[in-house]
């Protein structure tokens, strides 16, 4: 019996050798075809900023990613913030904008560090612009106000007269039409200085829009055709575009319909050409990735065929020792079945007996543990008078609501009861709002009304936080915007 033990293993410890220095050459041959995928002269940060200027947020997303985490291995603190204040720009762009936030300030810890104050001040531009979109115009002027001081005392006028534009964009989300007017005019001479005629654009269109909801029709024209004749100049199509759509505004605003209709016209003319061009260009590139791919598998084929060739008499040599190894095998396991077979069966009972030990015991655990919910129910709806009034919840009965977790629809039969005993008038006002909400919404709403964070929901309901967020999201679009600016809004009108 030793013997034949001896004579297995050794057939084994053969078989694994084998195996081991076929898979090195496969490895090594698949690290090869790794390298191929891309020229050497294109990185990573290339590939994602053509994602990003054609507009696919979501490849431009993978491929800064995977830059960043190359970078981070070698330790390259100044192309981690460079990656970092992208990865910023993606999330923006996907509304992401906790994650954006905190790409932003890493990246903004990174070049305070590194010396890089230029990306700083970008870093606080960037973050001033989501501040802006979130109506925290405090926040969002301290975060432009540092990227104006930044730019100043390092001399980087295009920077500065975007941090102005940037400024008046604040100030006019606000209502402050006239600060507003004054940063734009500020960016717009910075942008003279350095003869930068895209931000002269940019700067006019903003000015003739200030003048059009200040009622200077003149001023307004004036500057829109200032906008669409440096447009014309750079034979850019998106800047003529904006110049048009802020004509076609100017003419409606003032009521002179027909020269509305006749720049919106115009265009939508340029719009259709813009969408064409970048779904051709999609396209090209779609075709150019498609016969990449169709290359790498035809060399992948070549480089299979290749080894099946090279290596057959190794597979063959493989397979006798597998056919060895498994009878020696077979044999060995029915001269030790006879052995063994009493104490395998013993085994194998005694983990039964404490699997159904386990289960008895999890069973009674859930069997208490609803008992006490319904008591607790049971608690409320006696004290609870029939012809409910508003009342305020007890720190007890919104303790115990917290502590509660929604994991199946029982369970928010169950919360919702007990909800509604302390919140008499919640849901009804949700069907009064005409709002058609998913259950998982209705579910948010009510844990946004405990006041709950979003980890402190997302354990309640057995989600995860970025679910949460989704959902949030979800439920923003299908609020009126002239009602409701934020989920929050809507949840005051709830609670009135």
């Amino acid at each position: 019996m030793k013997k034949f033990q001896r004579l297995t293993f050794c057939l084994a410890a053969f078989t694994v050798l084998l195996f081991g220095a076929c898979q090195k050459d496969k490895k090594r041959e698949s690290s090869d075809n790794g390298k191929k995928e891309f020229p050497e002269s294109v990185s990573l940060t290339d590939l994602g900023n053509e994602q990003w200027r054609m507009g696919n947020y979501q490849k431009a997303l993978d491929y800064f990613t995977k830059a960043y985490k190359k970078v981070k291995e070698e330790v390259n603190e100044k192309e981690m913030a460079t990656l970092l204040n992208n990865l910023g720009l993606v999330h923006w762009r996907l509304e992401n904008n906790e994650a954006a936030m905190e790409c932003y300030e890493e990246a903004a810890g990174l070049a305070e560090k590194t010396g890089m104050n230029r990306l700083l001040g970008l870093t606080h531009t960037n973050r001033a612009l989501i501040l802006k979109e979130q109506r925290d115009f405090a926040a969002a002027f301290a975060q432009n106000n540092a990227a104006i001081a930044i730019f100043k005392e390092i001399n980087q006028p295009r920077d500065l007269a975007i941090a102005y534009n940037n400024q008046g964009q604040i100030y006019r989300f606000g209502e402050n039409l006239d600060p507003a007017l004054r940063y734009y005019f500020l960016s717009l001479e910075e942008c003279r200085n350095i003869n930068y005629p895209e931000g002269m654009a940019t700067a006019w269109q903003n000015i003739g829009t200030v003048y059009t909801k200040k009622g200077d029709a003149r001023r307004a024209f004036d500057a829109a055709r200032k906008c669409l004749a440096i447009a014309r100049q750079l034979d850019s199509k998106v800047r003529i575009r904006e110049a048009y759509e802020e004509l076609s505004k100017s003419h409606e605003r003032f009521g002179t319909a027909d020269s509305a209709l006749y720049y919106y016209k115009k265009y939508f003319e340029i719009e259709r050409d813009l969408m064409e061009a970048n779904q051709s260009e999609r396209l090209s590139q779609n075709q150019a990735e498609l016969g990449l791919e169709v290359k790498n598998l035809r060399i992948q084929n070549l480089q299979n065929e290749k080894e099946i060739a090279n290596n057959r008499l190794w597979t063959t040599a493989f397979g006798i020792l597998a056919a060895l190894l498994i009878a020696a095998f077979v044999i060995y396991r029915y001269l030790s079945r006879i052995r063994f077979k009493e104490k395998q069966l013993e085994l194998e009972l005694l983990n039964t007996q404490k699997i159904i030990d386990v289960k008895e015991q999890e069973l009674k655990t859930y069997i208490i543990d609803l008992s006490r919910k319904n008591a607790i129910i049971s608690s409320l709806q006696e004290e609870t008078p029939e012809t409910p009034a508003p009342i305020e919840a007890t720190e007890e009965e919104i303790t115990a609501l917290l502590e509660q977790k929604i994991l199946t629809d029982d369970d928010w039969a169950q919360f919702q009861s007990r909800f509604r005993a302390i919140y008499p008038g919640f849901f009804s006002r949700i069907k009064e709002s005409g709002i058609a909400l998913t259950e998982a919404e209705t579910r948010i709403l009510v844990l946004m009304r405990l006041e709950l964070n979003g980890p402190d929901m997302a354990g309640i309901l057995g989600i995860s936080p970025q679910s949460v967020r989704v959902c949030k999201m979800r439920l923003k679009k299908k609020l009126p915007s002239d009602k409701y600016e934020t989920v929050e809004a809507f949840l005051e009108y709830l609670i009135r």
